[in-house]
């Protein structure tokens, strides 16, 4: 009989082992399971997929502070060229000095309230003007945080009987913000003014 429950109890401790070594495989596994579905989210939100002209391009998400550089200076484009290339089209103006609006603070609204308040947008209009923006160089001082920047453009004005070549100097600030469709960059610029914009020639059509 002692033999019997010795037996039984022998039987009882491997089957406690091979349960608790069932139960500790399971949970490796288990364990193995969320680490390998957590990587490969992490790697598929790496990984972009873009849809050009029926061909599919992998792309690569990165850090935004590793292209600070390229998304500010695009930034800074797409404003300069919404507020400095304009044709004689009201709709059209107004289109893009409301989008403009978006990219800057209230020191872009006080430059183009002043030019609505010199007739700077009817007279462009009345004489049939259009005018374009070529950026020459961009300055961005990515140690600082308030990113401050300076522009360098030409700006041509083209009227029916002559072309007038401008130079531009612009500067101000960037602050980092979440990015919007409106500000797909997420930037927005503060404190700017205009350093120069003085006449370099004019030649006759």
């Amino acid at each position: 009989m002692l033999s019997k429950l010795k037996q039984l109890d022998s039987a009882f401790v491997h089957l406690k082992f091979w349960t608790l070594v069932l139960v500790a495989c399971c949970l490796g596994s288990s364990a193995l399971v969320v680490w390998f579905s957590f990587n490969a989210v992490l790697k598929s939100k790496q990984e972009v997929y873009l849809i050009s002209q029926d061909h599919v391009l992998k792309a690569f998400a990165n850090p935004r502070d590793a292209l600070i550089s390229v998304e500010a200076k695009s930034h800074l484009k797409q404003f300069h060229q919404l507020l400095f290339t304009l044709s004689p089209d009201e709709q059209l103006i107004e289109s893009q000095l409301a989008e403009s609006l978006y990219l800057g603070d209230h020191s872009v609204k006080f430059h183009l309230d002043n030019l609505r308040e010199t007739g700077y947008f009817k007279k462009l209009l009345a004489a049939n003007v259009s005018q374009r923006v070529y950026l020459d160089s961009i300055q961005l001082d990515e140690s600082r945080s308030d990113y401050p920047f300076r522009v360098y453009a030409k700006q041509e004005i083209i009227r029916s009987s002559s072309i007038l070549l401008r130079s531009l100097i612009t500067a101000g600030n960037l602050r980092p913000i979440q990015r919007t469709p409106a500000n797909p960059h997420g930037f927005l610029i503060e404190n700017w003014e205009i350093l120069e914009n003085k006449d370099l020639y004019q030649k006759a059509r």
